[in-house]
């Protein structure tokens, strides 16, 4: 007899054409999952009759519904579908500004490197907080700018602040910039409504389980001092099928590179890289519904609203710079870089944030919690004034 081990368990998932259908059996790819608990879910309705006997009568099965989690470490290109999905707009490419004429200006005791442009605005040309860029065309001592990955902190239209080191050069015609990878954020318009199928595969005992209509719920990510990065993918879906025979047919391997550690990157709070932050995570949620109806046991859909981005930051207590920004309800900027280690990043960024209180903690030094939530930024320097940016520096 084969007992069916999570080894032998393949989890994959395609994006489907129409919501419940089953997609076409090519083309789909396998989740490098850490855990799964994608699983069928059946209402329960009790009977309310009132017997001498002070027995219920037998419950019936309800409507059918499909939930779970499914978790990743997280790495460049793992998850790139599921993070577009639980924004609503699919990845795309920021077009390479050109012909600039820029000053570039090192950094000093009052604030750190930044370029400055001659005309034109940053901003309407698709730079946002947060976002990777590598400058070009500069010559002489400012070639040393040239192709670094730099992490944008502060953005005016004309004004543009980095977390790394600048070289100063003087204004220098033919400058480029470009946004390496694809950036996606939540939209004000257009937004995309995504649904998977996913494919549980017991290799061991040939079953098939197929879960239709999967939206992505939520997605939470996780960020641990000296310690991996982790994605936790919330599922809400219409319904489940089975079978004895596998459906996707050569499904895709994972992908993804090495996964990310927080060690290699950048904590950047309201402008500064922060040297104290111990924990932070962030959770995007789409709060997903299922509706119920008269005459099927299944939802017509999974209902979207809202999207909610919060969070929390922890850092060791330096000052009290965390709480005045509580105290004084004073909104500040957050960003996450993360490193792959041969040239690629990740980043997650939140150009409106508000602390929202938190508590303290710490055996010997003390560690302070913050919870936040963020919003779009009316200013205009989060990508089409969003929530939420994310950027991938390696997809194509």
């Amino acid at each position: 007899m084969a007992i069916q081990t999570q080894v032998l368990t393949k989890v994959i998932r395609k994006k489907e054409a129409a919501f419940g259908t089953l997609p076409g059996a090519a083309g789909a790819r396998e989740f490098r999952k850490v855990s799964d608990s994608i699983a069928l879910k059946k209402n329960k309705i009790q009977s309310a009759a009132i017997q001498t006997n002070a027995q219920r009568p037998m419950a019936r099965h309800g409507g059918r519904t499909v939930d779970g989690n499914i978790g990743v470490e997280l790495a460049l290109g793992l998850i790139d579908s599921e993070l577009a999905s639980i924004v609503r707009r699919d990845w795309t490419a920021v077009t390479p500004l050109a012909g600039l004429t820029i000053v570039a200006t090192a950094a000093d005791d009052d604030e750190p490197g930044y370029f400055t442009r001659s005309a034109g605005s940053f901003i309407a040309d698709g730079l946002a907080l947060g976002m990777l860029i590598k400058p070009s065309g500069f010559t002489a001592g400012g070639a040393a700018n040239n192709d670094k990955l730099l992490t944008i902190i502060g953005l005016t239209a004309t004004k543009l602040s980095v977390a790394e080191p600048v070289v100063a050069a003087a204004s220098a015609s033919g400058i480029g910039i470009t946004v390496p990878g694809k950036v996606t954020y939540i939209p004000e318009t257009g937004h995309t409504n995504d649904s998977y199928t996913i494919e549980k595969w017991y290799t061991a005992v040939a079953e098939s389980y197929r879960f239709t209509g999967q939206r992505v719920a939520s997605i939470n990510i996780g960020l641990a001092a000296d310690d991996k990065v982790s994605a936790e993918i919330a599922y809400m879906g219409q319904d489940r099928q089975k079978a004895t025979a596998a459906y996707f047919t050569n499904p895709a391997a994972p992908g993804g590179g090495d996964m990310l550690v927080t060690p290699s990157g950048l904590a950047i709070i309201n402008g500064k890289a922060s040297k104290v932050c111990t924990n932070f995570s962030v959770d995007i949620n789409g709060n997903a519904s299922v509706g119920k109806v008269v005459g099927s046991n299944v939802t017509p859909d999974v209902f979207m609203d809202m999207i909610d981005v919060t969070g929390q930051i922890s850092v060791y207590y330096e000052n009290g710079e965390m709480d005045d920004y509580f105290d004084q309800e004073q909104s500040i900027s957050l960003i996450n870089r993360l490193d792959d280690g041969i040239g690629g990043a990740f980043v997650i960024a939140m150009p409106y944030v508000k602390v929202f209180g938190g508590s303290e903690s710490g055996d010997k030094e003390i560690i302070r919690q913050y919870d936040f939530t963020a919003a779009p930024n009316a200013a205009g320097t989060g990508a089409g004034k969003s929530t939420i940016l994310l950027q991938d520096t390696t997809l194509i």
